[in-house]
């Protein structure tokens, strides 16, 4: 008996083993799924997550209007979310969802700001991709775990832009509202008589002319290529999307009949639409005082009338006494490039404001001039009350007189505290010694590195368009244009003034860590429209740093 019962109990307890031994196997296989599919697990999560990542900054880069449209394309941007998924290769996709603030209604999640109208400053282009991922399992399906839905959720931001529009407004800027003819300084005045009185800028800055953008707002002002210009940059306005973005404007000149040649604001950054377009329509030429035959220091230049006929704006300081070693010319150039950019930089800031500056968004600066610069703000210490115009720019006193107020180098390069030993002028035997050398030019080129570098780590982009076939002539010497000007140092001809300048400031200006815009030549006007869209489509693309 005691032989039977011990062998019992041996092949009852080899039986508990085996059980044992099924039931460990399976805690084994639940130990390693768990290990191993936890594993898949979290690698599938960070490619969903990475890949949902990706979507949101590229529907983000979607997030902008089409011009004739005030709203977002929402199709457009759940394309492009589900385009990078895909391009990322994450499998089983399902319940792919983009939301942006236009469509979250009255809930006002926290993709919107409360009060846009009221509070632009904490407007922001923010958009949510959300997707998820069925992952199958490989050791946990022996426990019936099949599969697991993995979800995650991504917020892209496409940058709020603050954009800052220069405009020439010089006297050049109705040159072709008329009939042509040559109304330079020193040209006949009995030959140079134009037909039409269009290109006064007395009366094209008066007349209108429907809009049919905007029928009602017409726009105020008929000076050509002043108005071609106008109507490109209420398209480019329409690109932006307010009230999340804003817009200043700043002018060459003033907006006031006899009024100065001292760049203007015309306009804060606002994100009121209707302000923008508002002051875009009503922007005019350059209209002087009318010459009254006297040379009065400092009263610039002046709009010259023969028999009643208009006939150009000229220096009257100039030509009443061409001959005088002490003439100054300095106060008649209107074409202050390096005072339009301080005054963007200033806008940029709040124009006084702080509290109004957005250092988080977008900074671009788009500057469309005619020509080069030839003229500044009045320099710190009074040596220059109406700005640099180093007498080596004097037609008194250079041989190889080009322009008041810009040497004939542009390729030369001078800073503010440059002088020259001497110059000796024979009419009056006299010799003057230790003037500045420091040009327009120089003083453009200082202004746009300051604005280029006024934030960082990207700076300030700026654009600038040369319109115009005078943007893209080489530097002649005292007008001649069969004595073209050579680096004295290299021989080499000087490139040309304004689009040596307007290369620089868009493309070089603040140094090689700058965020760098792009320099575009329009050879007339008709050209303007394509070049505006194509700086909007790529400020469009820039994400939220």
């Amino acid at each position: 008996m005691k032989k039977y019962l011990k062998n019992f109990i041996l092949k009852s307890e080899k039986g508990q083993a085996i059980i044992l031994i099924a039931f460990a196997f399976v805690g084994l296989i639940a130990m390693v799924g768990l290990v191993t599919d936890t594993g898949l697990l979290l690698i599938e999560y960070g490619k969903l997550k990475r890949s949902v990542d990706a979507a949101a900054i590229g529907a983000a880069q979607q997030y902008r209007v089409e011009s004739g449209s005030d709203e977002i394309n929402k199709e457009a941007l759940e394309n492009a979310a589900i385009n990078f998924l895909n391009l990322n290769q994450v499998q089983n996709i399902s319940n792919v969802i983009v939301n942006s603030c236009e469509d979250t209604g009255a809930d006002r999640p926290a993709l919107c700001n409360p009060d846009p109208v009221n509070k632009p400053m904490d407007n922001r282009k923010l958009v949510q991709v959300t997707a998820s991922s069925d992952v199958r399992f490989g050791f946990l399906r022996v426990l019936g775990f099949e599969s697991i839905t993995l979800t995650a959720t991504s917020v892209g931001e496409a940058v709020t832009l603050d954009l800052v529009l220069i405009l020439d407004t010089s006297a050049q800027m109705s040159y072709e509202t008329g009939s042509e003819g040559d109304c330079t300084v020193g040209a006949n005045p009995n030959t140079c008589l134009r037909p039409e009185a269009d290109d006064d800028p007395r009366i094209c800055n008066l007349a209108s002319a429907p809009n049919d953008k905007y029928p009602s707002k017409p726009w105020i002002g008929t000076c050509q290529p002043l108005l071609a210009v106008k109507e490109v940059a209420l398209e480019f306005i329409e690109t932006m999307y307010f009230p999340y973005d804003r817009a200043a404007i700043i002018t060459f000149t003033s907006q006031t009949p006899g009024g100065d040649r001292t760049p203007v604001e015309l306009m804060p950054l606002t994100s009121d639409k209707d302000t923008i377009i508002d002051e875009i329509t009503n922007i005019k030429v350059f209209e002087p005082q009318l010459c009254d035959g006297v040379a009065t220091p400092g009263e610039g230049s002046c709009i010259r009338v023969i028999n009643g006929n208009y006939i150009n704006t000229i220096c009257e300081i100039f030509e009443v006494n061409p001959d005088d070693p002490d003439m100054d010319p300095s106060s008649c150039p209107s074409s202050n490039i390096g005072g339009t950019l301080v005054r963007a930089a200033n806008a940029l800031q709040g124009s006084g404001d702080t509290t109004k500056m957005r250092p988080e968004s977008f900074w671009v600066v788009l500057l469309l001039s005619s020509g080069p610069a030839n003229a500044t703000d009045p320099d710190g210490d009074g040596e220059f009350p109406y700005g640099y115009c180093p007498r080596n720019t004097w037609p008194t006193y250079a041989p190889e007189w080009v322009a008041w107020c810009r040497d004939a180098y542009p390729s030369t390069r001078h800073d503010d505290n440059d002088v020259v030993a001497s110059y000796y002028y024979p009419p009056n035997n006299t010799t003057y010694t230790n003037l500045s050398i420091y040009d327009a030019d120089d003083y453009a080129r200082d202004m746009a590195d300051q604005l280029a570098s006024l934030i960082s780590p990207q700076g300030v982009t700026i654009y600038t368009i040369g319109l115009g076939a005078a943007v893209d002539d080489l530097q002649q010497i005292a007008g001649n244009p069969n004595v073209l000007a050579t680096n004295p140092d290299t021989g080499e001809l000087e490139p040309p003034p304004a689009e040596a300048l307007l290369e620089y400031i868009a493309e070089e200006a603040g140094g090689p860590d700058i965020n760098h815009g792009q320099y575009f030549f329009a050879p007339d006007k008709q050209s303007l429209s394509a070049i505006f869209d194509r700086i909007a489509k790529n400020i469009a693309t820039k994400i939220s740093q």
